[in-house]
């Protein structure tokens, strides 16, 4: 504990009187203590830890010292200035991503979505339907990312952090109209969207998002690195696209969404975030380890069910609401 005087004293020969908001608290000593008491209060400006308040006021004993202190506290004349044990920020993200990479590594990158991706080369090697579920799905979570981006927007805990949030925000907005685009370009409209159900996987991930960006903010923004492509300098659906032989109408707009997010060095954001926060506790640290696996554990999914839907030929490519 590191006390502090929070109430102005006013010392008056024997005694030491504070003005509460309620009433007057009035500490009276011994003529012959008083001076070390009077002293001791002046001395809890939020600098010393109680040891070295014992060792400063040899005179009192730590027995006295510290009922005198507690009793201080239980008026909430004195408050406890000590810092939580815990980390730097930045220090705690790079735990993150270092978790996150390495659950990424064994789930993720091995599901059967990337793996084809990363292994095309002609056209054919990954059904029509995947190429085009892709998109329908990226286009239904940017559609919906107001729902897990607008509670952050005003975010309390820091000023840099909000404002970097906004900036992001204003670069991010509208990216679902690029994805739109690509999926003109092969006849699929904006009012057939607007008809159509994404898939479970990707509202179970939009509902997560929604859920943390409200209630648990820290650990929101541990996520952005991961959607915004922090590590990727191409996007490897994009590159299975190109081998595949896909005509620039569908692949430019999907090619500009993801150079936005590398010009505008979106997956950075996360370090810019944390960077501005001083310290994280050992619980919240513990918290957003925990979390981290369901994030992962989510993220692996949607790309799993992409392919487990729209590689099945019996599955129609649009999921319309009045046919389900």
């Amino acid at each position: 504990m590191i006390p502090k005087v929070i109430v102005s004293p006013k010392f008056d020969s024997q005694k030491i009187i504070f003005n509460l908001p309620k009433c007057d608290v009035e500490v009276s000593f011994d003529p012959e203590i008083s001076q070390e008491y009077f002293s001791l209060i002046k001395a809890l400006d939020g600098t010393r830890t109680i040891t070295e308040l014992s060792s400063q006021f040899v005179s009192l004993s730590k027995k006295n010292l510290h009922e005198f202190i507690d009793e201080l506290y239980s008026h909430n004349i004195v408050d406890d200035c000590s810092l939580p044990e815990g980390r730097l920020g930045i220090d705690v993200l790079f735990e993150i991503e270092d978790l996150t990479n390495e659950l990424l590594y064994k789930t993720l990158y091995k599901n059967p979505f990337w793996l084809a991706c990363q292994n095309a080369k002609t056209k054919g090697d990954i059904p029509l339907n995947v190429i085009y579920g892709q998109v329908i799905e990226n286009y239904h979570f940017l559609f919906r990312e107001s729902y897990f981006d607008a509670p952050v927007l005003s975010y309390v805990g820091n000023l840099n952090v909000r404002l970097a949030l906004n900036a992001f925000f204003a670069e991010e907005y509208g990216h679902d109209e690029l994805l739109l685009q690509s999926l003109n370009s092969v006849g699929i409209t904006r009012s057939q969207l607007s008809m159509t159900m994404p898939l479970p996987e990707t509202m179970g991930l939009c509902n997560a998002l929604a859920y943390w960006s409200h209630n648990d903010p820290l650990f929101f923004f541990t996520t952005l690195g991961v959607l915004e492509g922090k590590d990727i300098k191409q996007d490897s659906f994009i590159e299975a696209a190109i081998r595949m032989g896909f005509p620039s109408k569908f692949i430019d707009p999907v090619q500009t969404h993801s150079n936005i997010n590398l010009k505008g060095e979106h997956g950075n954001l996360t370090r810019e975030i944390f960077s501005a926060i001083p310290i994280i506790d050992i619980e919240t640290i513990k918290r957003l380890r925990s979390q981290t696996y369901l994030f992962v554990e989510l993220y692996d999914a949607l790309y799993t069910g992409i392919w487990n839907y729209y590689s099945n030929p019996d599955n129609k490519l649009l999921r319309l609401v009045n046919e389900i």
